[in-house]
């Protein structure tokens, strides 16, 4: 530094005024390797970024780095994802991800192997089974999974003693409870199009029906679609007549407040939450999650989220870091007591908190096997056309094969239009 350069330096110091050296965009003298960034992360709305902003201060007082959450609901994020990974613009650092689109993401996406092998990061802790569904696409890290929910149902333990087994023993609990005079249905149901079609693939898998086969041929038209296409649609007729509005929240409210014997709605979003809040719930103590009758497979519908870092980040190595304290033992459980995030860490299962409490039987779920949709390029166009079907057939504006054909020409259309890359099986059907 030249001569005069120290004569001002010395002069500002004795003047009180503090002076910041900068290497690299880093304060010297704070410690911290990120001071003076800011990162953006982008999360679906609800829980997940409010445990992204809880963490937030915490991560700044410790790197340096400030952190602005960004959300969007369901039904936007995967555009507002795609866009920002395919514009260049660079708009986040983190984003997350959810499981179905790994493959049409994982292109614009780092591989995270670098990372994990610099750091020396312990993988050991994550489940394998979840990663493969959820991070892991074609030989690439592209993600760490954040969350790792199998799709189980609420029900009443006061009517129900013994939890069936097989799809006709289910059905026929839920015709026996159902009681409209009363104002008491079998089920409370999302029945919005966005969501109905889970309980369609909750039978369809169970029973061992698919989509397509490994070799993306085209499966649908098949007995087990009928059977579940029937079995949906009979749940409808058993729940309040205005299920066809409901989200979730209106469906695992009907069931808090006592007017269902089952709720088809996800529990980690609202039942397990308020279960035993008296505040909130008229069946504290009668309630319990259980799987959906095993029928021939006993697979589940999974809900699983990554994080990943988009390669058009110039915040590559504050975003790593992000992931991995969103990611951490610690803040896993943290997640999980306040707002029952589901983790897909083997230790967070291994507690006895875990082991006593009542969302225990997720793990389980976990460990016999989950399925989720195509996770190709091809697969948010084929969700869609399942939707359509599912609604349409559900609320009686379809007949049975007029719905079946839909699907199967459907599926063809979206696969040929955009087909699996060459070598990639389907694996998920």
């Amino acid at each position: 530094m030249k001569k005069a350069g120290i004569f001002f330096l010395v002069i500002l110091l004795m003047a009180g005024i503090s002076v910041f050296v900068y290497s690299g965009g880093q304060k010297e003298g704070t410690g911290k390797k990120y001071a003076g960034q800011t990162i953006r992360v982008l999360f679906m709305s609800a829980t997940y970024a409010e445990a992204a902003r809880d963490i937030a201060k915490d991560f700044q007082a410790k790197t340096g780095a400030k952190v602005e959450v960004i959300d969007f609901p369901y039904v936007t994020l995967h555009e507002k994802e795609l866009l920002g990974l395919t514009s260049g613009a660079g708009n986040y650092d983190v984003i997350s991800i959810a499981c179905q689109w790994d493959g049409e993401f994982s292109p614009w996406l780092v591989d995270l192997e670098k990372y994990i092998k610099r750091d020396n990061w312990d993988t050991s802790d994550i489940m394998e089974s979840v990663w493969q569904n959820s991070g892991k696409w074609q030989g690439k890290i592209m993600g760490i999974p954040h969350s790792n929910t199998p799709r189980l149902l609420s029900y009443r333990t006061d009517l129900i003693k013994k939890f069936p087994r097989t799809w006709d023993e289910f059905m026929a609990i839920a015709r026996k409870l159902n009681n409209p005079a009363k104002g008491f249905y079998a089920f409370a149901i999302p029945g919005q199009k966005s969501q109905l079609s889970g309980q369609f693939f909750e039978p369809l898998w169970s029973l061992g029906g698919s989509w397509a086969d490994e070799n993306w041929n085209v499966t649908i038209d098949s007995p087990e679609t009928r059977k579940a296409l029937n079995i949906v649609k009979e749940e409808m007729s058993l729940a309040d007549p205005a299920v066809s509005a409901w989200g979730i929240p209106e469906a695992s409210a009907a069931f808090l407040q006592g007017n269902a014997a089952f709720c088809l709605a996800w529990p980690t979003l609202g039942v397990t939450i308020n279960g035993d809040n008296p505040d909130k719930s008229k069946v504290v103590g009668k309630w319990a999650l259980a799987d959906y009758p095993y029928g021939k497979t006993g697979l589940t519908v999974l809900s699983s989220w990554d994080l990943g870092i988009p390669s058009n980040s110039k915040r590559k190595d504050a975003a790593w870091d992000f992931i991995k304290t969103y990611t951490s033992a610690a803040n896993q459980m943290r997640f999980f007591k306040k707002y029952t995030i589901l983790s897909p860490r083997k230790s967070f299962w291994e507690t006895e908190e875990l082991k006593k409490s009542k969302l225990y039987p997720h793990k389980e779920a976990s460990d016999r096997g989950t399925n989720i949709w195509w996770r190709i390029p091809a697969g948010t166009a084929a969700l869609g056309v399942m939707r359509d079907a599912v609604s349409s057939y559900a609320t009686g504006q379809w007949g049975l094969e007029k719905t079946v054909k839909y699907m199967e020409n459907g599926l063809k259309k979206v696969l040929k239009d955009n087909p699996p890359a060459s070598g990639i099986k389907n694996t998920n059907r």
